[in-house]
């Protein structure tokens, strides 16, 4: 029985032991590595998370039901974790604090009998510090927060839409597991949109409607693909306006009105010199006219 079993874990790890890709943004409160199985063991295990990025490259170890982390690499001292029911759940997946671009490489997920050591999963973390940032101005109608990804996406892939700052609110999800809906905060009920196509397009812009300076905030797009977590960070800042936008209209018609008015008067002031001066100068046409009849000598009989 026990060789079965121990067979049949053999058989789930051959299928798994795949490179997954996780993306982090540089510190966030924790991002999760994951690493499952779903078959009995007998023995006492040991858990083990390796990084051949690091000397020594012990991340984190687990014996039977108790942490041993004497020989853990210095650098993740205090920052790695993992649920205490992981045997009875089978999820062996790291938790680790405050991720900063020093943690990005390679990390092996393995289990070790006693006599030979089994890879699990192998994942590929990743930990960006670069981020989006969008500008909000007043009166906007709606506003776009840019993801997109060239991975190629299948069906069961799901987008997770949250607001980690100032407060952290499940702004939309898009699954098509049942247990991932109605998961949005009341606050953007009715008020998020994205893409029809985005599984083929891989845009996973969020269209947000009626935007407020309440929306403003740190944004995560996270993107769930089999084994493989993507995240992109925007940061949305509501721009006050220095000059209202109906007050620049007003100002700028009234600064037409005032040269229409000015061109106006320049115009009739010129078109009523013109004929004043016409008019004097038939004036003293006739003037002259009458003059020269008088000294006009007189014809005699």
């Amino acid at each position: 029985m026990k060789i079965l079993l121990l067979f049949g874990f053999l058989l789930h790890v051959s299928q798994h032991a795949r490179a997954g890709v996780v993306e982090a943004i540089e510190g966030m409160e924790s991002v999760s590595l994951p690493c499952s199985y779903y078959s009995g063991v007998t023995e006492e295990p040991l858990l083990k998370w390796t990084s051949g990025d690091f000397i020594p490259n012990a991340v984190h170890l687990r014996r039977g039901e108790q942490d041993d982390l004497k020989n853990q690499n210095q650098h993740f001292r205090g920052r790695t974790s993992m649920e205490p029911d992981a045997l009875e759940t089978r999820d062996f997946s790291l938790t680790l604090k405050k991720p900063n671009i020093s943690d990005n490489g390679n990390y092996t997920c393995s289990f070790y009998t006693g006599r030979e050591e089994f890879i699990m999963t192998t994942i590929h973390l990743k930990v960006k510090g670069d981020q989006e940032e969008v500008k909000l101005t007043g009166g906007a109608e709606s506003v776009v927060l840019p993801c997109r990804t060239s991975l190629k996406l299948h069906e069961k892939t799901s987008v997770h839409w949250t607001r980690s700052e100032p407060e952290f609110n499940t702004v939309h999800v898009y699954s098509n597991q049942s247990k991932d809906q109605n998961k949005q905060d009341s606050l953007y009920r009715g008020r998020t949109k994205l893409n029809e196509d985005l599984l083929r397009t891989g845009d996973l812009s969020l269209t947000l409607s009626y935007p407020t300076e309440r929306d403003g905030g740190t944004y995560i797009c996270t993107v769930y693909r089999d084994e493989d977590i993507l995240r992109w960070k925007v940061v949305l800042k509501h721009v006050r306006e220095t000059f209202p936008s109906w007050a620049t209209a007003l100002l700028v018609l009234l600064v037409l009105l005032i040269i229409s008015a000015g061109l106006l008067y320049r115009f009739r002031h010129r078109f009523i010199s013109g004929e004043e001066g016409m008019e004097r100068m038939a004036l003293l046409q006739k003037q002259r006219l009458a003059e020269a009849e008088e000294e006009r000598p007189e014809k005699r009989p």
